[in-house]
Formats: C-alpha cells, sequence, structure tokens
C-alpha cells in the first residue's frame, strides 16, 4: 500500500542523519494534529451545512424543488470528504511509523559503528602493548637504533 522512498541519498548529503529522522518524526507529528483538525473542522461544518441546507431549501426553489437530490448529493460529499481525511490520516500515520523506523535503524546503526569503534581501539591499544611488550624483550643493536640513513663512504 505504502511505497518505500529510498532517503539514502538525502542523507548522504547531511551530517547528522538521527537530526533528520528526528526532524521528520517532529514534522509527521505536527502534520497528524493539522490533519486531525481539519477533520474536526469539516465535521463540524459538515452537521452545520445540513442545518444550512434545510433552512435554505424555502428560500430557493430549485433546491425545495429536489431536496432529497440537493441532500443526496450532499452526503455523498460528505463521503467523499471523509475518505479523503481518512486517506491522508492514513499517510500521515505511515509517514509516522515509517520515520520511527528509520529513526531506530538508525540508532542501531550508530551503536554498531560505536562498538565497532571501541573494538578497535582495544585492538589497536592491545597491539601496541604487545609492541611495546616485544621491544623490551628484543635487545637491538644501537646502529640499527640511528636514523637508519644510507651510510657514505667517509662512515668510521
Amino acid at each position: 500500500m505504502t511505497t518505500q522512498f529510498d532517503h539514502n541519498t538525502y542523507l548522504d548529503r547531511h551530517d547528522d542523519p538521527l537530526h533528520f529522522w528526528e526532524q521528520r518524526i517532529k514534522a509527521s507529528r505536527w502534520m497528524i494534529v493539522k490533519t486531525f483538525a481539519l477533520g474536526v473542522l469539516a465535521a463540524a461544518l459538515g452537521v452545520l451545512g445540513q442545518g444550512w441546507l434545510e433552512r435554505a431549501a424555502p428560500l430557493f426553489p430549485f433546491i425545495s424543488q429536489n431536496y432529497g437530490l440537493w441532500q443526496a448529493g450532499y452526503l455523498l460529499s460528505l463521503v467523499v470528504i471523509f475518505l479523503l481525511w481518512s486517506a491522508a490520516m492514513l499517510q500521515k500515520m505511515g509517514l509516522l511509523q515509517n520515520s520511527k523506523l528509520g529513526r531506530d535503524k538508525q540508532l542501531r546503526i550508530d551503536e554498531q559503528n560505536e562498538r565497532r569503534q571501541e573494538r578497535k581501539q582495544a585492538e589497536r591499544a592491545r597491539r601496541e602493548q604487545e609492541r611495546k611488550a616485544r621491544e623490551a624483550v628484543t635487545i637491538t643493536p644501537s646502529y640499527f637504533k640511528a636514523n637508519n640513513t644510507r651510510s657514505n663512504k667517509f662512515d668510521y
């Protein structure tokens, strides 16, 4: 039902992907609130509109002649508006869910990268300790400790 959108191109252009997902979640929540408010407003106008249609029937002869048709058309338009509003709410909820999943994935990726970095640092420290331990045990002649530059023929 919903299509997946590849956000990698957007994420590659920005330094902090977690910030992107947080902003998207915040924007999705605001979209849900606004869509819900529009639905409440449409419902209130729908209820008021039915009364306005009843009061307008005696004033306008074209409404009173076909009042049943006008009422059916008005009800059909309310149903269509409700279906559109429902589809919009489902879309916004899907966007929020997708954003939360993206944020959770990014958190897992960040945690995994952090663990890898810690392992690399631990391995680097272990190798450095082993190297120092080998240097302490190994006796190297003083001429190897020099600058290791090429000697010329006048070195004695």
